[in-house]
């Protein structure tokens, strides 16, 4: 039983010709097997697109220790397809999504919601933090996501654009970056797919730095992030404006490789890895908030580690 869709889009998605996703929170169905993941997942779908419908499976992996994510896909012509990404909490459905295709024409059968973020933005003051943390195993090193592809970085014509609702917008080269004044933090890295490398050095510019120069409004609850590849991801203000949040640009000491986002990238160590963007090219502070990349994709408006702020939950 559908409980709500919500209907969004990135920029990243339409480069690999997805014009939009289908967001659905689900009441919770238990299920034994994939079987009946599959004749589930068929009827809500088959509910949603107003015809019956049949899934090819796709692949599917775990998300930490809690989740495990499948993918399907719907068959159309001239090699079109639909895909559709069912999340499982233990032997628990709780969120499918379609991603639509540009081009195709389809009528939509439900009732579209506005996804308010502030409803998964708990607190829990009484957190046990562990180590590695719930749901993490470390390993010995970063596991490379170019989910986009690895853009190609020409210095002379990159810089960092912050603007949005600020009081002094910007442009920064690197160099002038490094006169912004910067810092190194050694911290631990933590995957959302249940991956963590232990004591990374990044050095950057932090987001207290960065805050302090541009001067953002009161009225800004969101910093929303833009790369170089078309990829975005979305943070809030407060978890920008965390001591150990970095605009990096250098890592273990050395000035950061392309594969790990030169010339600069976001480090904020308390979030899942996928919020750290790599090879940035604009933040805008803005009080609005808009999904990126993997958000759109169901997964958390914040991505707080300590929580297990995996996926969204409304």
């Amino acid at each position: 039983m559908i409980k709500q869709c919500y209907e969004t889009s990135s920029k990243g998605l339409l480069s690999k010709g997805v014009s939009r996703v289908l967001d659905c929170a689900v009441e919770e169905h238990a299920v034994k097997d994939v079987q009946e993941i599959i004749d589930y997942t068929i009827s809500l779908v088959n509910r949603a697109l107003g015809k019956n419908t049949s899934l090819l499976f796709d692949s599917s992996e775990c998300i930490g220790t809690t989740h495990t994510l499948y993918r399907f896909r719907i068959p159309l012509e001239k090699g079109k397809y639909i895909g559709v990404r069912v999340i499982v909490r233990g032997r628990t459905v709780v969120r499918v999504l379609l991603t639509i295709p540009m081009g195709l024409d389809i009528d939509l059968h439900y009732q579209r919601a506005i996804y308010n973020p502030t409803r998964e933005l708990t607190e829990n003051q009484s957190i046990t933090q562990t180590d590695p943390p719930k749901g993490q195993v470390y390993v010995d090193l970063p596991v490379v996501y170019a989910i986009l592809g690895i853009p190609e970085v020409d210095l002379r014509n990159w810089g960092l654009s912050i603007n949005g609702l600020v009081e002094n917008p910007a442009v920064y080269t690197l160099p002038e970056l490094y006169d912004l004044g910067v810092e190194t933090v050694k911290t631990s890295f933590h995957c959302v797919t249940g991956w963590s490398v232990r004591e990374l050095e990044f050095t950057g510019v932090p987001g207290e730095r960065i805050i302090e120069v541009v001067k953002p409004l009161k009225s800004v609850e969101w910093v929303y992030i833009e790369s170089l590849d078309g990829y975005s991801t979305i943070i809030p203000f407060t978890e920008f404006n965390n001591p150990k949040s970095l605009i990096a640009i250098e890592m273990n000491g050395k000035p950061l490789d392309i594969l790990h986002g030169y010339p600069a990238r976001l480090v904020i160590p308390q979030l899942y890895g996928w919020k750290s963007a790599k090879w940035i090219s604009r933040i805008s502070f803005i009080d609005k908030y808009i999904d990126g990349y993997w958000e759109s994709m169901g997964y958390h408006p914040r991505g707080r580690v300590d929580l297990e702020e995996r996926f969204k939950s409304t």
